[in-house]
């Protein structure tokens, strides 16, 4: 990179308040990923990818420990097995109905259906496995936030919120903050500003929501909903950065409307 350049991606980084999330941004809005619209399938590729490592690391393991546990008691060993096969049939299950809620757009995830739907476990081997193909972070987030709308639209159909929380970011568009702010006043909603990630803590805790609408970047997103109670049940919104994170960003109204009609019920 050019002196020159390196200058104009510090301006870039100074002219906007970086997130947390965006703390290691170089600032050359060149390479960056300006309008990101993954569909579910790119997740949805790396979990099975990632359940079919994880089945194989397993029966790999017991291959090489299976003659010791013999040594010690058949009775153990055959135990070993047993409880193998029944976590590899319950996963291999579960990942089938969850395809085929997501295809379908039906619950067959009834079991899911109070305690609610959280893939966390999962995120960490599937970051690892896009960035070996070259694949950003934020496009599997993008994913991933596809994939949980999806699931919430399907399994909480019949909910409806009493105490809904909106969580919005700092760095809306001014135009576009007008809007959201007189979307969530028709619907007499409770709204946020979040600076970050303690701050949205914050915000839920003192609220103690029965629903979350949040909007924010993929990052800020996935990061919110690994740290949220499980029970909560939340409709993720990315925002557009067409001049880079932190800055000037936007919405589809339309979806966040969509999102709070769902969860009131209206």
């Amino acid at each position: 990179m050019s002196e020159k350049q390196e200058m104009d991606n510090q301006e870039t980084k100074k002219d906007r308040l970086l997130g947390d999330e965006w703390q290691g941004w170089s600032g050359d809005l060149l390479e960056y990923e300006k309008d990101i619209n993954e569909g579910k399938r790119l997740f949805l590729t790396f979990y099975f990818l990632t359940v079919f490592i994880i089945i194989s690391f397993m029966f790999l393991i017991y291959y090489f420990i299976s003659p010791r546990l013999k040594e010690i008691n058949v009775i153990v060993n055959n135990t070993v097995l047993f409880l193998l096969i029944i976590f590899t049939t319950g996963l291999i299950l579960f990942s089938f109905l969850l395809l085929l809620t997501i295809i379908t757009n039906k619950n067959f995830l009834f079991f899911r259906k109070k305690t609610g739907l959280h893939l966390e476990w999962v995120y960490p081997v599937v970051y690892k496995l896009a960035s070996f193909f070259k694949i950003s972070k934020d496009r599997v987030g993008n994913s991933i936030i596809k994939v949980n709308n999806a699931l919430v639209y399907v399994t909480k159909d019949k909910f409806a919120s009493t105490n809904l929380l909106i969580l919005l970011p700092r760095c809306f568009e001014k135009t576009v903050r007008e809007k959201v702010l007189e979307i969530t006043r028709k619907y007499n909603c409770q709204v946020f500003i979040a600076t970050g990630g303690s701050s949205a803590r914050q915000i839920v805790k003192k609220v103690n929501p029965d629903a979350i609408i949040g909007v924010a970047c993929e990052r800020d997103l996935i990061s919110g909903m690994t740290d949220s109670n499980k029970n909560i049940p939340i409709i993720a919104i990315p925002n557009r950065r067409p001049n880079g994170p932190c800055k000037d960003t936007k919405i589809d109204i339309d979806d966040l409307e969509r999102a709070i009609r769902f969860m009131l019920k209206k």
